[in-house]
Protein backbone atom coordinates (compact mmCIF):
# COMPACT_ATOMS: atom_id res chain seq x y z
CA UNK A 1 0.00 0.00 0.00
CA UNK A 2 2.63 2.64 0.98
CA UNK A 3 4.78 1.55 -2.52
CA UNK A 4 1.04 2.34 -4.59
CA UNK A 5 0.48 5.79 -2.54
CA UNK A 6 4.28 6.50 -2.93
CA UNK A 7 4.17 5.93 -6.71
CA UNK A 8 0.81 7.75 -7.34
CA UNK A 9 2.12 11.19 -4.83
CA UNK A 10 5.22 10.76 -7.50
CA UNK A 11 2.98 10.91 -10.43
CA UNK A 12 0.83 13.58 -9.41
CA UNK A 13 3.69 16.19 -8.26
CA UNK A 14 5.01 15.27 -11.75
CA UNK A 15 2.01 16.17 -13.62
CA UNK A 16 1.90 19.60 -11.69
CA UNK A 17 5.55 20.03 -12.51
CA UNK A 18 5.16 19.19 -16.30
CA UNK A 19 1.64 21.88 -16.14
CA UNK A 20 3.18 24.83 -14.17
CA UNK A 21 6.32 23.90 -17.21
CA UNK A 22 4.02 24.51 -19.88
CA UNK A 23 2.09 27.60 -18.24
CA UNK A 24 5.67 29.30 -17.19
CA UNK A 25 7.32 28.79 -20.69
CA UNK A 26 4.57 28.81 -23.04
CA UNK A 27 4.68 25.28 -24.05
CA UNK A 28 1.03 25.38 -24.97
CA UNK A 29 1.19 27.33 -27.77
CA UNK A 30 0.66 25.73 -31.19
CA UNK A 31 3.27 26.49 -34.19
CA UNK A 32 0.44 29.14 -35.40
CA UNK A 33 0.85 31.29 -32.03
CA UNK A 34 4.50 31.23 -32.37
CA UNK A 35 4.69 32.46 -36.14
CA UNK A 36 2.21 35.13 -34.79
CA UNK A 37 4.40 36.03 -32.35
CA UNK A 38 7.24 36.06 -34.24
CA UNK A 39 5.98 37.75 -37.60
CA UNK A 40 6.15 41.55 -35.92
CA UNK A 41 7.63 43.74 -33.30
CA UNK A 42 3.85 43.77 -31.78
CA UNK A 43 3.17 42.06 -29.07
CA UNK A 44 0.58 39.28 -29.86
CA UNK A 45 -0.10 37.78 -26.53
CA UNK A 46 -2.94 35.05 -25.00
CA UNK A 47 -5.07 35.51 -22.13
CA UNK A 48 -2.92 38.14 -20.05
CA UNK A 49 0.53 36.26 -20.10
CA UNK A 50 1.33 33.97 -16.90
CA UNK A 51 -2.35 34.23 -15.21
CA UNK A 52 -3.91 33.26 -18.11
CA UNK A 53 -2.03 30.75 -19.22
CA UNK A 54 -2.31 29.39 -15.61
CA UNK A 55 -6.31 29.95 -16.41
CA UNK A 56 -6.24 28.31 -19.10
CA UNK A 57 -4.09 25.81 -18.41
CA UNK A 58 -6.39 24.32 -15.32
CA UNK A 59 -9.19 24.76 -17.35
CA UNK A 60 -8.56 22.01 -19.59
CA UNK A 61 -7.25 19.56 -17.33
CA UNK A 62 -10.46 17.79 -16.28
CA UNK A 63 -12.35 17.40 -19.70
CA UNK A 64 -15.59 18.67 -19.94
CA UNK A 65 -18.48 16.79 -21.19
CA UNK A 66 -19.87 18.47 -24.54
CA UNK A 67 -23.78 18.14 -23.29
CA UNK A 68 -22.45 19.94 -19.93
CA UNK A 69 -21.41 23.17 -22.08
CA UNK A 70 -24.74 24.67 -23.17
CA UNK A 71 -25.98 24.21 -19.37
CA UNK A 72 -23.00 25.91 -17.78
CA UNK A 73 -23.24 29.02 -20.78
CA UNK A 74 -26.47 28.97 -19.59
CA UNK A 75 -25.61 29.22 -16.07
CA UNK A 76 -23.36 31.80 -16.16
CA UNK A 77 -25.32 34.47 -18.19
CA UNK A 78 -27.67 33.46 -15.94
CA UNK A 79 -25.60 34.70 -13.04
CA UNK A 80 -24.23 37.75 -14.33
CA UNK A 81 -20.59 36.63 -15.79
CA UNK A 82 -20.40 38.16 -19.41
CA UNK A 83 -16.13 38.23 -19.08
CA UNK A 84 -14.66 36.76 -21.83
CA UNK A 85 -12.59 34.54 -19.54
CA UNK A 86 -15.56 33.86 -17.13
CA UNK A 87 -15.60 30.05 -18.32
CA UNK A 88 -12.40 29.44 -17.96
CA UNK A 89 -12.51 30.51 -14.98
CA UNK A 90 -14.67 28.63 -13.30
CA UNK A 91 -13.44 25.67 -14.98
CA UNK A 92 -9.86 26.59 -13.49
CA UNK A 93 -11.50 27.07 -10.19
CA UNK A 94 -13.42 23.97 -9.89
CA UNK A 95 -10.23 21.73 -11.06
CA UNK A 96 -7.84 23.62 -8.78
CA UNK A 97 -9.88 22.47 -5.70
CA UNK A 98 -10.20 18.89 -6.88
CA UNK A 99 -6.77 18.61 -7.79
CA UNK A 100 -5.69 20.11 -4.16
CA UNK A 101 -8.16 17.70 -2.75
CA UNK A 102 -5.96 14.94 -4.21
CA UNK A 103 -2.78 16.64 -3.27
CA UNK A 104 -3.59 17.27 0.01
CA UNK A 105 -5.19 13.28 0.53
CA UNK A 106 -1.86 11.46 -1.44
CA UNK A 107 0.47 13.55 1.25
CA UNK A 108 -1.92 12.62 4.17
CA UNK A 109 -1.49 8.96 2.83
CA UNK A 110 1.74 8.99 3.06
CA UNK A 111 2.45 10.59 6.19
CA UNK A 112 0.34 7.63 7.41
CA UNK A 113 2.33 5.41 6.57
CA UNK A 114 2.28 1.77 6.12
CA UNK A 115 1.27 0.80 9.72
CA UNK A 116 -2.13 1.64 9.56
CA UNK A 117 -3.28 0.25 6.44
CA UNK A 118 -7.17 0.82 7.21
CA UNK A 119 -6.46 4.47 8.34
CA UNK A 120 -4.42 4.85 4.51
CA UNK A 121 -7.63 3.10 2.94
CA UNK A 122 -10.13 5.33 4.88
CA UNK A 123 -8.05 8.92 4.00
CA UNK A 124 -7.93 8.21 0.33
CA UNK A 125 -11.60 7.10 0.44
CA UNK A 126 -12.33 10.28 2.06
CA UNK A 127 -10.04 12.53 -0.19
CA UNK A 128 -12.08 11.38 -3.01
CA UNK A 129 -15.14 12.07 -1.54
CA UNK A 130 -13.89 15.20 -0.51
CA UNK A 131 -12.60 16.17 -4.05
CA UNK A 132 -15.65 15.09 -5.62
CA UNK A 133 -17.59 17.07 -3.29
CA UNK A 134 -14.83 20.46 -3.89
CA UNK A 135 -15.54 19.79 -7.97
CA UNK A 136 -18.91 19.79 -7.65
CA UNK A 137 -19.90 22.43 -5.35
CA UNK A 138 -19.08 25.33 -7.23
CA UNK A 139 -21.34 24.64 -9.89
CA UNK A 140 -24.00 24.74 -7.55
CA UNK A 141 -23.21 28.03 -6.58
CA UNK A 142 -23.08 29.16 -9.29
CA UNK A 143 -26.75 27.65 -10.44
CA UNK A 144 -28.15 29.21 -6.89
CA UNK A 145 -26.46 32.59 -7.90
CA UNK A 146 -28.02 32.69 -11.42
CA UNK A 147 -31.10 32.38 -9.83
CA UNK A 148 -31.38 34.44 -7.64
CA UNK A 149 -30.15 36.96 -9.86
CA UNK A 150 -33.33 36.01 -12.10
CA UNK A 151 -35.39 36.40 -9.44
CA UNK A 152 -34.05 40.40 -9.12
CA UNK A 153 -34.24 40.78 -12.39
CA UNK A 154 -38.25 39.60 -12.28
CA UNK A 155 -39.14 41.76 -9.43
CA UNK A 156 -37.67 44.67 -11.09
CA UNK A 157 -39.14 44.49 -14.39
CA UNK A 158 -42.13 46.07 -13.64
CA UNK A 159 -40.96 49.48 -12.20
CA UNK A 160 -38.48 49.95 -15.18
CA UNK A 161 -40.67 48.79 -17.70
CA UNK A 162 -43.49 51.90 -16.52
CA UNK A 163 -40.60 54.26 -16.43
CA UNK A 164 -39.27 53.38 -20.12
CA UNK A 165 -43.41 53.92 -20.73
CA UNK A 166 -42.88 56.88 -19.32
CA UNK A 167 -39.41 58.06 -20.94
CA UNK A 168 -41.24 57.63 -24.25
CA UNK A 169 -44.53 59.31 -23.79
CA UNK A 170 -42.22 62.34 -22.62
CA UNK A 171 -40.49 61.99 -25.94
CA UNK A 172 -37.53 60.16 -26.04
CA UNK A 173 -36.90 57.34 -28.59
CA UNK A 174 -36.81 53.41 -26.85
CA UNK A 175 -33.09 53.33 -26.69
CA UNK A 176 -32.61 56.31 -25.11
CA UNK A 177 -35.23 55.97 -22.47
CA UNK A 178 -33.38 52.21 -22.19
CA UNK A 179 -29.98 54.39 -21.18
CA UNK A 180 -31.64 56.29 -19.06
CA UNK A 181 -33.47 54.12 -17.07
CA UNK A 182 -30.88 52.07 -16.90
CA UNK A 183 -29.08 54.92 -15.32
CA UNK A 184 -31.45 55.83 -12.78
CA UNK A 185 -32.43 52.13 -11.25
CA UNK A 186 -28.19 50.79 -11.24
CA UNK A 187 -28.04 51.47 -7.06
CA UNK A 188 -31.67 50.00 -6.71
CA UNK A 189 -32.11 47.06 -9.45
CA UNK A 190 -28.26 46.67 -10.55
CA UNK A 191 -28.77 43.75 -12.25
CA UNK A 192 -31.43 44.48 -14.34
CA UNK A 193 -29.76 47.90 -14.70
CA UNK A 194 -26.85 45.78 -16.53
CA UNK A 195 -28.88 44.39 -18.56
CA UNK A 196 -30.90 47.39 -19.90
CA UNK A 197 -27.31 48.58 -20.90
CA UNK A 198 -26.17 45.10 -22.89
CA UNK A 199 -29.68 45.82 -24.47
CA UNK A 200 -29.03 49.32 -25.31
CA UNK A 201 -25.28 48.52 -27.26
CA UNK A 202 -26.94 45.52 -28.91
CA UNK A 203 -29.46 47.81 -30.49
CA UNK A 204 -26.64 49.73 -31.64
CA UNK A 205 -25.23 46.88 -33.84
CA UNK A 206 -28.81 45.48 -34.48
CA UNK A 207 -32.36 45.71 -34.30
CA UNK A 208 -34.36 46.58 -31.47
CA UNK A 209 -36.12 42.95 -31.54
CA UNK A 210 -32.54 41.47 -31.67
CA UNK A 211 -31.60 43.03 -28.99
CA UNK A 212 -34.58 41.96 -26.41
CA UNK A 213 -34.81 38.43 -27.91
CA UNK A 214 -31.11 37.76 -26.69
CA UNK A 215 -32.39 39.28 -23.48
CA UNK A 216 -35.06 36.99 -23.35
CA UNK A 217 -31.70 34.04 -24.44
CA UNK A 218 -30.04 35.10 -21.85
CA UNK A 219 -32.51 35.64 -18.80
CA UNK A 220 -34.75 32.65 -19.55
CA UNK A 221 -38.24 33.27 -17.95
CA UNK A 222 -41.31 34.05 -19.30
CA UNK A 223 -41.37 37.22 -18.75
CA UNK A 224 -38.69 38.42 -20.79
CA UNK A 225 -39.85 36.02 -23.47
CA UNK A 226 -43.10 37.97 -23.68
CA UNK A 227 -41.74 41.14 -23.55
CA UNK A 228 -39.16 40.22 -26.77
CA UNK A 229 -42.36 38.97 -28.69
CA UNK A 230 -43.87 42.16 -27.99
CA UNK A 231 -41.18 44.68 -29.18
CA UNK A 232 -40.78 42.05 -32.12
CA UNK A 233 -44.78 42.36 -32.83
CA UNK A 234 -44.11 46.61 -32.52
CA UNK A 235 -41.24 46.41 -34.75
CA UNK A 236 -43.37 44.60 -37.52
CA UNK A 237 -46.43 46.22 -37.07
CA UNK A 238 -44.99 49.60 -36.53
CA UNK A 239 -47.24 50.31 -33.46
CA UNK A 240 -46.14 52.47 -30.54
CA UNK A 241 -44.38 51.11 -28.32
CA UNK A 242 -45.78 53.34 -25.15
CA UNK A 243 -49.09 51.96 -24.33
CA UNK A 244 -47.68 48.16 -25.61
CA UNK A 245 -44.85 47.98 -22.48
CA UNK A 246 -47.68 49.93 -19.99
CA UNK A 247 -49.92 47.01 -20.38
CA UNK A 248 -47.37 45.49 -20.52
CA UNK A 249 -45.93 46.38 -17.37
CA UNK A 250 -49.01 46.45 -15.73
CA UNK A 251 -49.80 42.80 -16.75
CA UNK A 252 -46.38 41.84 -15.01
CA UNK A 253 -47.45 43.76 -11.97
CA UNK A 254 -50.94 41.91 -11.69
CA UNK A 255 -49.16 38.25 -12.21
CA UNK A 256 -47.11 39.06 -9.47
CA UNK A 257 -50.12 39.44 -7.23
CA UNK A 258 -51.47 36.77 -8.33
CA UNK A 259 -48.34 34.88 -7.51
CA UNK A 260 -48.45 36.54 -4.19
CA UNK A 261 -51.78 35.62 -2.96
CA UNK A 262 -51.19 32.06 -3.84
CA UNK A 263 -47.81 32.33 -1.65
CA UNK A 264 -50.20 33.11 1.05
CA UNK A 265 -52.73 30.59 0.40
CA UNK A 266 -50.48 27.97 0.80
CA UNK A 267 -48.69 29.81 3.77
CA UNK A 268 -51.73 28.14 5.85
CA UNK A 269 -51.11 24.87 5.14
CA UNK A 270 -47.12 25.00 5.73
CA UNK A 271 -47.95 27.08 9.08
CA UNK A 272 -50.22 23.81 10.12
CA UNK A 273 -47.88 21.32 10.61
CA UNK A 274 -45.27 23.38 13.12
CA UNK A 275 -48.79 24.31 15.07
CA UNK A 276 -49.62 20.95 15.25
CA UNK A 277 -45.81 19.66 16.71
CA UNK A 278 -45.23 22.80 18.31
CA UNK A 279 -48.26 24.50 20.15
CA UNK A 280 -50.95 21.37 20.28
CA UNK A 281 -48.88 19.51 23.02
CA UNK A 282 -48.34 22.70 25.43
CA UNK A 283 -52.33 22.82 24.88
CA UNK A 284 -52.90 19.67 25.86
CA UNK A 285 -50.59 19.75 28.89
CA UNK A 286 -52.50 22.84 30.27
CA UNK A 287 -55.54 21.73 29.66
CA UNK A 288 -55.81 17.57 30.44
CA UNK A 289 -52.87 18.09 33.11
CA UNK A 290 -54.76 19.22 36.15
CA UNK A 291 -57.19 16.11 35.13
CA UNK A 292 -54.74 13.93 35.22
CA UNK A 293 -53.28 14.73 38.17
CA UNK A 294 -56.84 14.81 40.05
CA UNK A 295 -57.49 11.17 38.52
CA UNK A 296 -53.79 10.06 39.45
CA UNK A 297 -54.56 10.97 43.38
CA UNK A 298 -57.71 9.79 43.25
CA UNK A 299 -56.52 5.99 42.05
CA UNK A 300 -53.81 6.67 44.46
CA UNK A 301 -56.45 7.47 47.30
CA UNK A 302 -58.31 4.04 46.55
CA UNK A 303 -55.34 1.55 46.22
CA UNK A 304 -54.44 2.93 49.55
CA UNK A 305 -56.75 1.13 51.84
CA UNK A 306 -56.36 -1.92 49.90
CA UNK A 307 -52.89 -2.29 50.94
CA UNK A 308 -51.69 -5.32 52.89
CA UNK A 309 -51.27 -4.34 56.80
CA UNK A 310 -48.08 -6.01 58.13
Amino acid sequence: MLDIVTVAAFALFACMAWLFARTVFGFQQGPAPRRLAAAGPAEIRGPDSLGGRLVESLAGQVPQAPFDNGELARDLRRAGCYRPGARSEFLAMRNALAILAVVLTGILAVAIGPARQELVVQTVIAGLAVAAVLWSLPRVVLAVRGRRRVERIRNALPNAMDMVSMCVAGGLPLQDALAHVGREIADAHPDLAVELAIIRQQTELSTLSYAFQQFADRIDIEETAALASLVAQNQRLGIGAVDAIREYADSLRLKRRHLADELAGKAQWRLLFPVVLCLVPSVLILLWGPGILEMWKFFQSLAGPMRPTP
